[in-house]
């Protein structure tokens, strides 16, 4: 799931900062609801609590908000990029549909290919996808009627290490669902073990964040989580902007990575010297240590119904330590 988050936001940087140049005079909507009710000559870039588009639009279509919807009413005759929490489309889009949300719903015609990266996926009786659809997630809810020329692609657990693509219509077994992504489980284990035998006085810094100010360091943590990117945004409606936008998701995605990794280091660090002071000072009982905190987070993120939940806490109160010590750290730099 980190992986899948942190390569979304990559994308969406370097496909944001490859186009908005191209589309200096695009109509851009920022606002909690943004409603696009009448045609639109040019493409649009829409950011808002709630995104409707009831209307059609004659460039390319890109929007981020917590529910977005292209009504029966609208169309766009380009391309389509949205994220948001809830995602609909009901209205024809003659260009390539990219999604990414916790539910996606697709009852509408797109006469290009469509890429969409959901917890749900549901593909209504009026869904036809001229293209192939490539889903990313945990379920589609494919009705009998919903048509995809192009067949349905899905990447199989096994695929990522031979790095190619097995196609496949059925949908995943539970046990495929748990296998998913251990390569990469395996990939954090590594990386977890090489910060803790290298950067021990940084992890001891974190660890001093979450003893001294436990509260604190999840809410900055959701703050940020929520902030940079709005605000990498923003500053790549400029042209000006786009080189930082692009350059702050692009930290942005290895924030969450880091500090996802670098909490499973602080925790076992933190449990190995309440269990035993002296094997903490041991650089290889704090390696152990590290990938087995890292072991326990990859099993408690596949847990149902609550892995979800889990896995937001450990990124933000990861990204919350980070952010804290740089906080700390600052004052003392600039003095």
């Amino acid at each position: 799931m980190i992986a899948r988050i942190a390569l979304f936001i990559l994308g969406l940087a370097l496909a944001g900062g490859a186009t908005a140049a191209d589309e200096s005079t695009s109509r851009i909507s920022i606002g909690g609801t943004v409603a696009i009710t009448s045609a639109v000559a040019g493409p649009v870039v829409a950011i808002g609590g709630t995104v409707d588009v009831d209307a059609p639009v004659g460039g390319s279509f890109r929007a981020a908000g917590g529910s977005v919807a292209i009504g029966s009413g609208g169309s766009v005759s380009g391309d389509v990029s949205v994220a948001g929490g809830t995602v609909t489309i009901d209205g024809p889009i003659l260009g390539d549909l990219h999604a990414a949300g916790g539910n996606v719903t697709v009852n509408g015609q797109v006469v290009g290919n469509a890429s969409i990266a959901a917890g749900t996926l549901i593909l209504g009786p009026r869904a036809r996808i001229e293209g192939h659809l490539s889903f990313h997630g945990d379920e589609l809810r494919r009705d009998p009627a919903a048509q995809v020329l192009g067949g349905v692609g899905r990447p199989h657990p096994r695929s990522h290490a031979r790095e190619h693509w097995h196609w496949r219509t059925h949908e995943r077994t539970l046990a495929e669902r748990f296998a998913d992504g251990w390569i990469w489980s395996g990939v954090l284990m590594v990386l977890a073990a090489l910060i803790a035998a290298a950067l021990p006085e940084v992890s001891q810094r974190f660890a001093l964040e979450l003893r001294e100010r436990p509260w604190l360091t999840p809410l900055l943590g959701l703050v940020a989580l929520s902030a940079i990117p709005v605000a990498a945004v923003l500053v790549m409606l400029t042209i000006i902007g786009i080189p930082i936008g692009v350059l702050a998701l692009v930290a942005y995605a290895a924030l969450l990575l880091i500090g996802y990794v670098w909490l499973a280091v602080v925790v076992g660090a933190m449990l190995l010297d309440r269990v035993s002071p002296e094997a903490a000072a041991r650089t290889a009982s704090r390696v152990g240590a590290a990938v087995l905190a890292m072991l326990a987070f990859a099993l408690l993120v596949r847990l149902p119904f609550i892995g979800g939940f889990l896995n937001l806490a450990a990124l933000a109160v990861g990204v919350g330590m980070i952010v804290a010590a740089l906080f700390r750290a600052w004052p003392s730099q600039a003095a």
